[in-house]
């Protein structure tokens, strides 16, 4: 809905709205034993901040530096439970050390997610604990609701009216009045303002702990609560006539230089890459470069791994990995992904990576997907649940060695891309025969080019796609300039299939064309640590 710099303002602006908090949820306590004592406030207050200081540095620095390295060791086990486990206990656990320190176990709770926050984990996290959230905040408003007290709110509506336009009016004001001081226009200020000027969620929390306390009192308390929620209730409409004022202003004072710097404001969304081995640093290498862009710009790409150790290397070698399995649509949601650009599957366990591409397109139905097969059985199983390529990557290395050696003998590079091409479809027909008969065992070995061709002659059947022959009619394959080479001696395609020499050695059949092979143990996403290319 939001540009990025109107976004960013409003994230913190929040945070800080919540932040604010914290000072009062420290001195609602104070204030609550000034009540039953008669001394001054403020040798109290202080002592009561140092102790606050003292006791939430502590815990922020062992959250820091040693919580952190637990989260490391679960986060290597792979199992989610754990993880959420972890997490809970997090809470739990600072919020009791914040009600031991004699604050409110909602500063703890607090707290705790600022910890979280500043993990590397925080989107794994996020994804994991959105069930929970969903639910704790359904609960959370649906007795916010019941906390209106209908009749005062009748009896006492000139008053609530009163609260309601003051609050609105004056966070609109300040909001408006701040925009401008950190870049944004009036026309974006205006729009902003309209749109956090309603009562935060944090406020319940100040009131529920000052009528536990006794701070406030109970009547005060009801009606402070049922303003923030008629707030809350009336951000819809403030949004909207934010929009209509924000648009009124743009028409009456904002230049057209600003107009079309926003409506060029780019939204796109980035590449994704799941699995940060070495051939997902490859091509994140390849991505960044600007030469692979027409526009003369690298393309935004962002990549998940499920091993913290790569990805820690990867960030500080300035690669933007997040910890996280990238293929659950909660977790791209949590790192702000709503539809990526296209997703790049570099998993190497086969099941993962079909699992991964089933649940990628049934999430996103028109996102390319291009995926890393293990052998031609499992690239036929990606492209049936919705890849939109695969790669075999046996056999892509097997013919870019076969290339150099062809290429090192003479042979043009023209009848060397074609032959390439010839060796890809026939493997991807031949296994989609064996799929067809579902005989297995005819997969482990490779037939021969020559004898695919004696059997179209032989039978009339296509030894070959129709894309492969249409790609062969529109290539700059030049018929005139192969003759001459045959001429001049030098060793041509059409020799080996006249003469039955087979192109393939049957020693690395084995190994391009495994039938249905399954690694044992836990699949890792990466091949090794990430270096910089």
């Amino acid at each position: 809905m939001l540009p990025t710099s109107l976004y960013s303002f409003v994230l913190c602006f929040l945070y800080t709205q919540d932040i604010a908090v914290v000072p009062l949820l420290v001195v609602l306590p104070v204030l609550e034993t000034q009540n039953l004592i008669e001394e001054s406030i403020w040798p109290m207050l202080a002592k009561e901040s140092l102790k606050a200081l003292g006791g939430l540095g502590l815990l922020s620095f062992g959250g820091k530096y040693i919580w952190r390295r637990v989260f490391e060791v679960i986060a290597e086990t792979r199992s989610s439970e754990a993880f959420v486990a972890l997490c809970l206990l997090t809470v739990a656990g600072t919020s009791l050390l914040t009600q031991k320190l004699g604050f409110s176990d909602t500063l703890g709770a607090f707290l705790a997610g600022a910890l979280l926050a500043e993990t590397n984990f925080r989107t794994q996290i996020e994804a994991d604990i959105r069930p929970f959230r969903g639910l704790l905040l359904g609960l959370f408003f649906v007795t916010t609701g019941t906390s209106i007290d209908m009749q005062l709110l009748f009896r006492e509506w000139p008053n609530v009216l009163s609260l309601l336009a003051g609050l609105i009016v004056i966070k609109t004001l300040i909001i408006t009045a701040i925009g401008p001081r950190v870049g944004l226009s009036l026309q974006e200020s205006v729009r902003i303002g309209f749109l956090l000027s309603q009562g935060g969620e944090f406020g319940f929390v100040v009131f529920s702990l000052a009528n536990r306390l006794g701070v406030l009192p109970l009547e005060l308390n009801k009606l402070l609560i049922i303003v923030v929620v008629l707030s809350m209730a009336l951000t819809p409409l403030l949004n909207e006539i934010g929009r209509k004022a924000s648009e009124f202003i743009g028409e009456k004072f904002d230049s057209e230089d600003r107009t079309a710097e926003m409506a060029n404001f780019d939204l796109s969304e980035p590449v994704v890459i799941l699995g940060f081995g070495q051939m997902g640093q490859v091509l994140a290498n390849l991505l960044s470069t600007p030469l692979a862009s027409s526009h003369g710009e690298e393309w935004r790409y962002i990549a998940f791994d499920l091993d913290p150790s790569v990805v820690k290397a990867s960030t500080n070698l300035g690669f933007p990995v997040i910890y996280g399995d990238g293929s659950r649509p909660a977790v791209l949601q949590s790192a702000g992904i709503s539809s990526p650009k296209a997703v790049m599957v570099m998993y190497r366990g086969k099941e993962r990576t079909t699992e991964a591409v089933q649940r990628i397109r049934l999430a996103f139905p028109a996102v390319p997907i291009y995926a890393r097969a293990q052998d031609v059985m499992h690239l036929l199983d990606l492209k049936k649940v919705g890849a939109t390529d695969a790669i075999l990557e046996s056999a892509e290395t097997s013919l870019q060695l076969g290339s150099k050696l062809l290429k090192g003998f003479g042979v043009l590079s023209d009848d060397v891309t074609f032959l390439s091409q010839l060796i890809r479809d026939s493997m991807e027909l031949q296994a989609q025969e064996v799929a067809d008969k579902s005989d297995v065992q005819v997969s482990k070995v490779m037939k021969p080019l020559q004898v695919r061709v004696a059997d179209f002659v032989q039978n009339g059947t296509p030894a070959l796609s129709t894309d492969t022959i249409q790609d062969r009619s529109d290539s700059s394959y030049n018929l005139a300039a192969a003759d001459q080479s045959s001429d001049d001696g030098e060793n041509h395609p059409s020799h080996a299939l006249e003469n039955g020499e087979q192109l393939f050695e049957e020693a690395d059949m084995e190994n391009a064309f495994p039938a249905n092979s399954n690694s044992g143990g836990v699949e890792s996403d990466t091949d090794e640590i990430p270096q910089q290319t």
